[in-house]
């Protein structure tokens, strides 16, 4: 069955990551990893991979793929690619992350550039514009005394210890020193991410006081720091946020920054917005920044070009992504637009010719082309006659699998709710199979800041595929709260869990019946993380509509969840209060509260290490069921070991689908 072959391609699936043009824009390198792994190996592995970008090029292994190789950068006159590997061993296991070297001649050999004695795991790196230096992030390493605590398992866990912040550290390449670069009064807060200057000689870092993602709500300063002897590390503090959205930033020229945040800053529900700063502005002074994007689109990638002027930047409008490239006044351009195509991760960089060269990865539903790296380019001159840049070369097949699958039908639909509210949704079925009185399943993504795309999901074990190959006609509404549409369209999330979301999700179900797409006796109803909830909410909703459900790593307690997950003011602004709130404003978006009379069977799904949204929540809403419903029996439990919000693991992914295809099958067909 073409079920089972997309099952089993989806658990051998390989994932695309980081691709970065070399300086000149004739070279890509990417790292390529098993998006699973087997339960036996507690490592991850990851190789890199080369091409040219010449017409006819084909990307070709770089490193063997035994070992974890990621975060690939290019020397800057191309002779070399640095790298993060675990390919050391520490205790006969893979070493924590040293940063490598590989020189690209014939024979080459990589290298490691920092010790691999070291305990800690170098976090991040970034190499200097004049190809000298690379600044770096990892945790202090551990104290005799810590290592003697930690062989003993006597490690108790204290909240706000800082032993797992990232200190900053300065590498020169060709003398292979070592120095420690000290951040003044916040010389113990953890280092989130940093720019180089053009000239090489100051770093700009963000950081917050503790690593943990709870800490991100608290503020976030933007450092400048003068790495020059004569300085002495001087350290300015420029900018504070008052919270962290993105660990984005970029130094574009000499006079401005640019980073990733929220449209309005202090807003935890808010759409991703690009912002311009001068590199000397005080905090003092107020509307230092200037903002593109975020009020009816929003930004949902940044690439810096490393022409001194201009960034590319890729948009989300509704359900489509396109990239632009836009200069530090503000100036935009539209590079490449989708043509029935989703871009994911990219470059772009300019080649000796000056023309714009874009690698991205792309995927179209219209087309079933799964996810794969393509290229192409074109002269400033035609993008500014108003022509576009086509992606004319494919230079993986790393899912050449998928050639044998059944063809699908996806497409965009557009639909109205309750309110008059303009939508869109994802409409996926079998393309051999009449769009007429199927059975459906209402597909929620999750988020809620989230969308879903035209794109041809090969990769993740929760998707819409695997369920259309299996015969069912799959709905995935873009509710308010999704990505895509903006600010007001996203902060439609604060303290609306259970109104605008459900319905929104509720109305493109009865869109697809009154258009005879659907069959209203054969209706199922699925999500996982925010679409878990409302998975969880809409059945507690309508009680027996919906003859099967599943709800993945789900919410069933909203004042449960801003006490025990791991981003606690994101989960309070969704539920609209803390538990310890005088106006429990988060128990009437609470699933748990309406689990009275549900008759449709429940079928729920959980990671055991969740931090997320944690397992207690599907334990709950599971005893909810079985003590209140009315149908005890009706509802079952499942809980997976070792997994987190994410699952990592083959097995457990493999089981999910199928789990959640032979449930509806057992009701809905």
């Amino acid at each position: 069955m073409s079920v089972d072959k997309f099952i089993k391609g989806v658990v051998d699936a390989w994932a695309i990551s980081e691709v970065a043009l070399s300086p000149s824009a004739s070279q890509v390198v990417y790292a390529r990893a098993p998006r699973y792994s087997p339960a036996a190996r507690s490592d991850k592995i990851s190789a890199l991979w080369i091409s040219d970008v010449s017409p006819g090029s084909k990307a070709r292994q770089l490193t063997n793929g035994e070992h974890n190789d990621t975060s690939p950068v290019w020397s800057t006159d191309e002779s070399e690619i640095y790298f993060l590997s675990t390919r050391h061993k520490q205790d006969d296991k893979p070493g924590p992350a040293a940063i490598y070297a590989l020189p690209l001649k014939a024979g080459g050999e990589a290298y490691a550039l920092t010790s691999t004695e070291n305990k800690s795991a170098v976090g991040g790196f970034w190499l200097s514009p004049d190809g000298r230096y690379i600044a770096y992030t990892a945790a202090r390493e551990p104290t005799e005394e810590e290592k003697r605590k930690e062989k003993e398992k006597d490690d108790p866990s204290i909240f706000g210890d800082k032993k797992a912040n990232a200190q900053l550290f300065l590498l020169n390449i060709e003398t292979r020193q070592v120095r420690r670069l000290s951040l003044g009064a916040k010389d113990s807060w953890h280092v989130i991410c940093l720019a180089w200057s053009p000239n090489s000689k100051d770093i700009m870092l963000m950081m917050k006081i503790n690593s943990a993602l709870e800490f991100n709500a608290s503020s976030i300063p933007i450092l400048r720091l003068s790495i020059l002897p004569t300085e002495n590390d001087k350290v300015e503090e420029l900018y504070t946020l008052p919270r962290l959205r993105s660990g984005l930033l970029l130094w574009p020229s000499q006079e401005e920054i640019a980073l990733v945040q929220s449209y309005v800053a202090e807003q935890v529900s808010s759409s991703t917005t690009l912002f311009f700063g001068s590199t000397s502005q005080q905090t003092s002074e107020k509307d230092a920044w200037r903002r593109y994007y975020g009020r009816i689109e929003d930004l949902v990638g940044l690439s810096d070009v490393h022409d001194g002027k201009t960034l590319a930047a890729a948009i989300a409008y509704g359900v489509q992504t396109r990239i632009d490239v836009i200069t530090l006044t503000g100036n935009k351009t539209v590079l490449w637009k989708p043509d029935g195509a989703v871009p994911g991760v990219y470059d772009v960089k300019l080649n000796k010719n000056g023309d714009y060269v874009l690698a991205a990865e792309i995927t179209s539903g219209a087309r079933n082309e799964p996810p794969e790296l393509w290229v192409g380019s074109i002269s400033p001159s035609k993008l500014e006659a108003g022509s576009t840049l086509k992606l004319t070369e494919k230079l993986s097949s790393h899912h050449s699998w998928t050639a044998g699958l059944p063809k699908l039908t996806v497409e965009v639909v557009k639909y109205k709710a309750q309110d008059g509210t303009n939508l869109e949704g994802i409409v996926t079925y079998l393309a051999d199979k009449e769009r007429k009185g199927l059975p459906t399943v209402l597909l929620p993504h999750g988020g809620p800041y989230h969308r879903d795309t035209p794109d041809f999901e090969v990769e993740r074990y929760w998707n819409g595929p695997v369920l259309a190959f299996a015969g069912y006609l799959v709905l995935c509404p873009q509710y308010r709260g999704s990505s895509g549409r903006g600010n007001d369209f996203a902060s439609a999330a604060t303290a609306g869990m259970g109104t605008r979301d459900w319905t929104d999700s509720y109305d493109l179900l009865q869109y697809a019946i009154s258009e005879g797409w659907a069959d209203k006796d054969k209706l199922g109803l699925a999500g996982w993380s925010q679409g878990g909830f409302l998975t969880a909410w809409g059945v507690g909703q309508t009680k027996d509509l919906f003859k099967a459900a599943v709800m993945g790593a789900g919410v069933s307690d909203w004042g449960a969840m801003a006490a025990e997950s791991d981003m606690p003011e994101f989960e309070a602004d969704l539920g609209g209060s803390w538990p310890w709130s005088e106006e429990r404003v988060d128990q009437n978006g609470s699933p748990i509260r309406h689990v009275k009379g549900v008759r449709t069977p429940v079928l729920i799904l959980h990671g055991e290490k969740d931090e997320r949204v944690p397992a207690t929540q599907g334990i709950m809403f599971h005893r909810g069921l079985r003590r209140a419903s009315g149908h005890p029996d009706n509802h079952q439990l499942i809980v997976y070991p070792r997994e987190p919000h994410g699952f990592t693991e083959k097995k457990h992914a493999e089981d999910v689908m199928r789990r959640l295809v032979e449930h509806m099958d057992a009701y809905v067909k």
